[in-house]
Order: C-alpha cells, then structure tokens, then sequence
C-alpha cells in the first residue's frame, strides 16, 4: 500500500463560512425596529379610532338617555307644580273654614246679615215663605226681625239640620239656599275646588 499516494488523494478543506451571498444581507435592526414602531403605531391609530367611535356611540346613548331623564324631569315638576297648588288651594280652603266658623261661633249675631241678604234675593211677589233657621239662630233672628217677618208674611221654622250660621228660605216659587255649605260650595267652585263644608 502507498500511503503517501492515499495521502495525496485528499484535498485540503477549507472552512466555509454559513454567510448570506453578499446580496442578500438581512435587514439591520435599525430597519426591523422601524418596521416594527410603523406596526405600533398603525395598531394604536386602529384603536384610538375604534375607541373614539365605541365612545361616540356610547356618548350619544348617554346624551339620550339624559335627555329623556330631562324630558321626564320636566314633566314630573309640572306634575308637582300642579299638585303643589292644589295642595296650597285646599290648606287655604280648610284654613278659611275653620276661620268661618269661629268667626260665627264667636259672633253668632252675623246670622241677621246673611237672612238680610237672603231676604233682599227673594222675590217680592212670594206670598208666604218659611225661612228654615238653626234652633240656636232663630232664637237671635226673631227679636231683630219681628217687623221684617210680618212685612213678608214670612215664617220662622227651627230646623236642626241647617248648620248655624245660615238659612233656607222656602217658597211657592223656589227655595233659596244660603246654607253654610250651600255658599261654601259656591266659593270652591269658583276655585276649582270640591271640598265639602264639614260641620
């Protein structure tokens, strides 16, 4: 055997660098961070505008729903207006009664002016007339209207169901009602009002 014929069959070996050709060199990193900034920012700008919609939207949901609440708030305060002066209306209505009757509680002679004014309403054509009084009333009226009752050929009737401090005047042709509560109705409704006269 030739050793050194083997030995020469053999080619020396050269270590070849594993390097892209020089062509094709990758990108620097200055390059890729770039690359990779321009990614952020486009997925910032996609969010920030997806955001801003999503906000918008809620933005006019709220915007809706406050300007219902408004709307209902409004009405709602009309509502109490309302109910407010109704409430005043009847406190002042059960203030000006109870001043009613302690005005006639403590000048029960007030009852001569209103059979006054009920007897100048009444026609004076009517032959006869009862005049339907309070028993308490009647016993005040007749010395002050002995005169008066036999002008008008009118007569006194003591009646417990008419309320002191007013009268019922009975005709052939009519009655004439000048009843506490007859009146008072008269003055509620004026007002608005349907409170009853409570004795």
């Amino acid at each position: 055997m030739n050793t050194h014929e083997d030995n020469t069959a053999f080619e020396q070996w050269e270590v070849v660098e594993l390097a892209a050709p020089a062509g094709e060199a990758p990108p620097p990193a200055a390059d890729a961070e770039a690359e990779l900034a321009g990614l952020r920012e486009a997925a910032r700008a996609e969010g920030y505008a997806e955001g801003l919609a999503a906000g918008r939207l809620e933005g006019e949901q709220a915007c809706g729903r406050m300007k219902q609440l408004a709307e209902s708030f409004s009405s709602t305060l009309d509502n109490l207006d309302f109910r407010l002066a109704d409430m005043v209306l009847e406190l002042a209505l059960d203030v000006a009664r109870q001043v009613v009757a302690g005005e006639l509680a403590a000048h029960p002679e007030r009852i001569l002016d209103v059979v006054n004014l009920a007897l100048k309403q009444m026609a004076e054509t009517s032959r006869e007339a009862r005049l339907l009084l309070n028993p308490d009333d009647a016993a005040l009226v007749r010395p002050h209207l002995d005169q008066v009752l036999d002008k008008n050929r009118l007569r006194i009737v003591e009646d417990a169901r008419i309320v002191r401090g007013g009268c019922l005047i009975e005709t052939s042709q009519g009655d004439l009602d000048a009843t506490l509560p007859a009146r008072w109705r008269q003055v509620v409704q004026v007002l608005g009002s349907n409170l009853n006269w409570i004795e």
